[in-house]
């Protein structure tokens, strides 16, 4: 149970870092042909892709409570980590795109790099277990593993989000730093982008 817990919402996370990557660039047509704003194409994937996740998460409570893990207290927080990773990915996504617009080798940079997130996450393994501080501390500032471990906070753990405050803290301080990252590298790239994708 504790691996469901930790792979559901891998799906998404994955969906969202290889195909987020490359929105706009699979989207071009919407940015040569018409005037469409390129801000909102990650957005909408980004929604696609979280519906599907709805989905999966209401199979994983099924699967819970068919295993004998009745629905706990713990369990409202569940859409707290849920908007959380939507509104982390959507931005990464926006970010991400962008670059990849201007070169096909980030998309591929990114592409390459998922498994290493996957294994160095604790998405199969659990973070808590490493007994040297500073790779602890390196892991739990990854956003993944701060996610991954929110659900299992809400399935297993029985932990409330504010019982972990510097990894909240950790979390919405990288989200913002990509959040701003995102907006300047919109900003920089919005008029070139069409040009480079023609």
């Amino acid at each position: 149970m504790w691996l469901i817990a930790g792979v559901m919402p891998w799906f998404y996370m994955n969906d969202m870092l290889t195909a987020g990557t490359d929105t706009i660039r699979k989207y071009s047509y919407l940015v040569t042909k018409m005037k469409f704003p390129i801000a909102t194409i990650p957005t909408f994937v980004s929604i696609s892709k979280f519906i599907i996740h709805l989905i999966l998460m209401a199979i994983m409570i099924g699967i819970f409570i068919a295993m004998g893990y009745p629905p706990s207290i713990y369990l409202l927080q569940l859409p707290f980590y849920m908007i959380l990773m939507f509104l982390f990915f959507t931005i990464w996504s926006l970010f991400a795109s962008l670059l990849s617009a201007m070169s096909k080798d980030f998309a591929n940079l990114v592409k390459s790099m998922i498994t290493a997130v996957f294994w160095l996450s604790g998405i199969l393994w659990n973070p808590e277990t490493i007994k040297i501080g500073w790779i602890k501390k390196l892991l739990m500032i990854n956003p993944v593993t701060f996610l991954t471990n929110g659900f299992r906070n809400c399935f297993i753990n029985e932990t409330w989000f504010w019982e972990q405050p510097k990894r909240l803290l950790y979390f919405v301080v990288i989200t913002i730093l990509l959040l701003v990252l995102a907006i300047w590298t919109y900003k920089k790239l919005r008029k070139e982008i069409p040009d480079v994708l023609n």
